[in-house]
């Protein structure tokens, strides 16, 4: 799946697995079959009221196409209204797993969802969704031309990746490796995993923000394993903590 880095205001890198094209388009879906339900609902109740048949023409039914009217906003602005109100997200989105959000992690402001709105009318209404998915596949951020103007995209909240212990480290000679910490068998694949993650950021991205992340780290890590004095040299220790885990586990 494609990723995207986003850097926030306090300089820390956040990754976020960009939602794939398929996943959006059944996320339409699910949304054009609530909005077909809600469309039903509308006929059957102007139908009991007595005010399905309506003539425009006619200045006596004025309330009743004002009725009509009104029962349908909600429907032709259910995705601007829905992901403003929910964080971006549609009740599809929310069934997948997806949100939309600005380009630099941050949610979207109403003015970046009304563009992204009003782009769907010629991206999705008018031309039955071609230029949306076209935009989709040509953009590197999966991003349709609304998301492009408003500066948003549509992220996965759940990683489709499912991760091992296989994937934490690959150690070259692990049988000459020798054991400095045993008791980081206790450690769980999510805590290494983390641990693995935070030295590879640190790595990439040098900066006071995950520097303090692995201090937090190390100082949790040597308070768990027991140890009288936490090493100097944190990202060692972090390393060896990783190193450990994998020898014990694949033991």
């Amino acid at each position: 799946m494609k990723n995207i880095e986003v850097i926030t205001a306090h300089n820390v890198v956040i990754q976020y697995e960009i939602a794939p094209v398929f996943y959006r388009i059944l996320s339409f879906l699910l949304d054009a079959i609530i909005l077909f339900f809600y469309w039903l609902f509308v006929l059957l109740l102007m139908s009991a009221l007595s005010i399905g048949s309506l003539n425009f023409l006619d200045g006596a039914d004025s309330i009743a196409v004002l009725f009509f009217v009104l029962l349908l906003l909600p429907m032709f602005f259910y995705s601007f209204f829905m992901e403003t109100f929910f964080a971006g997200q549609t009740v599809g989105k929310m069934i997948l797993g997806l949100r939309v959000i600005n380009v630099n992690g941050a949610t979207p402001s109403i003015g970046d969802f009304f563009l992204r709105w009003s782009f769907r009318l010629l991206e999705v209404v008018i031309s039955a969704g071609s230029i949306a998915i076209l935009s989709m596949l040509v953009n590197e951020k999966k991003q349709r031309l609304g998301g492009i103007v408003s500066n948003t995209l549509v992220i996965q909240l759940k990683s489709s990746q499912s991760y091992s212990i296989h994937n934490i480290l690959s150690l070259k000679n692990v049988d000459n490796h020798e054991i400095t910490y045993p008791n980081v068998i206790q450690f769980t694949d999510e805590d290494v995993l983390l641990i693995k993650n935070a030295l590879e950021r640190q790595n990439k991205f040098k900066n006071k923000a995950h520097n303090q992340i692995l201090l937090d780290l190390s100082k949790r890590s040597s308070e768990r394993l027991n140890l009288e004095q936490e090493p100097k040299n944190k990202i060692k220790f972090l390393k060896t903590i990783v190193q450990d885990y994998v020898v014990l586990t694949r033991s």
